[in-house]
């Protein structure tokens, strides 16, 4: 009996220096994770880059998110743009210099040809913080009460807000700007601009340093009330983009263009459709009713339809990175495109 009991607490015994071995051989380390990417390669990209420049229909958004420093170790939104989208607004402003986010950023801008711009509400408290306390050769400046003070002082302002535009879009190694202009549509305060003899002078300023008369690569964008631009300030324009959030068929995207078809060549018109709500990021838009195809997405039907007198810019999305969460991830977006630009199989 005796005996017995010996083996039986020797196996108790051991049975405990094996449970210890095991827990210690248990415990958690932190490890360093590898991230994920799909590695490409250079001929991938050079195609990539070559097709950005081609004659396409573009695929425009506004990404939010992106202006935090963002984190190496961590998931971030602007890792996961997809590569076919050619402009970038960031809404909420872009990245600081030096940042996790902002290096990601010239990678993609050099790696695959996307173009990033700053949004900016063109309103009175943007004119101010733009121009007011900024020195010219003689004085200092103010935007205040400059509605009664005469043309030539208000070009003093516009251009000082032109060229602190032009020289924060080159530090920030940015490619443009895209301007918010909504003066009778959000009820903010616009202002000076709310006069549409002044903004036509606001825009023709801006077109000296940005925008296809500028003799630069820098984009200049107007979307919101576009179509409150003279047509020899629209001239100056990259893009003209239109927030048709909702839109159900080709009748209404139609009426949208003839506000400003007189100036705007289909070319430089965008439509975009709201991934903000839920029915966009989850269904690709409100039911949209085409005349050949169909029902169908709203995104869909934007990028099949084309203004009679030609063929549009592009599309796009507000809030496009809400449809990251889909799976498969922007599933609506890169369909999208494939609408635009079918691939070459």
């Amino acid at each position: 009996m005796k005996d017995i009991r010996i083996i039986v607490y020797a196996f108790v015994l051991a049975g405990a220096l094996l449970l210890g071995a095991c827990q210690k051989q248990n415990l958690p380390e932190a490890e360093p994770v590898a991230r994920l990417f799909l590695e490409k390669s250079e001929e991938y990209y050079a195609n990539l880059r070559a097709y950005k420049k081609s004659d396409h229909q573009i695929y425009f958004g506004w990404w939010g998110g992106i202006g935090a420093p963002g984190n190496a170790e961590a998931v971030n939104i602007i890792d996961h743009i997809p590569d076919s989208v050619d402009i970038v607004s960031l809404w909420g402003g872009p990245p600081q210099m030096g940042s996790y986010n902002h290096e990601t950023m010239q990678r993609i801008r050099r790696q695959k040809g996307t173009r990033f711009v700053m949004v900016e509400f063109d309103d009175t408290a943007f004119l101010n913080r733009m121009g007011d306390t900024s020195s010219t050769a003689t004085s200092s400046y103010s935007f205040a009460n400059q509605s009664d003070r005469g043309d030539e002082q208000l070009l003093i302002g516009f251009e000082l807000v032109a060229t602190k535009l032009r020289d924060f879009v080159d530090e920030n190694q940015l490619d443009g700007i895209d301007l918010d202009h909504e003066p009778t549509v959000c009820g903010c305060n616009w202002g000076l601009l709310t006069d549409q003899r002044k903004y036509a002078m606001f825009i023709k300023t801006l077109s000296k340093y940005f925008g296809p008369l500028s003799g630069t690569d820098r984009l200049l964008i107007v979307d919101g009330e576009w179509y409150r631009i003279s047509a020899e300030a629209g001239a100056g324009l990259s893009y003209a983009v239109s927030q048709a959030y909702g839109t159900t068929g080709p009748t209404s995207l139609q009426s949208r263009y003839n506000r400003g078809v007189a100036w705007l060549p289909t070319h430089k018109y965008i439509v975009t459709e709201n991934f903000e709500e839920r029915v966009g990021w989850e269904n690709g838009g409100p039911n949209y009713t085409d005349p050949v195809r169909g029902v169908m997405p709203s995104l869909f039907g934007m990028a099949y339809w084309n203004p009679v007198q030609g063929r549009k810019g592009g599309i796009g999305t507000y809030h496009a990175e809400y449809e990251y969460s889909n799976n498969p991830d922007y599933r609506w977006t890169r369909a999208a495109i494939q609408i635009l630009n079918p691939a070459v199989r």
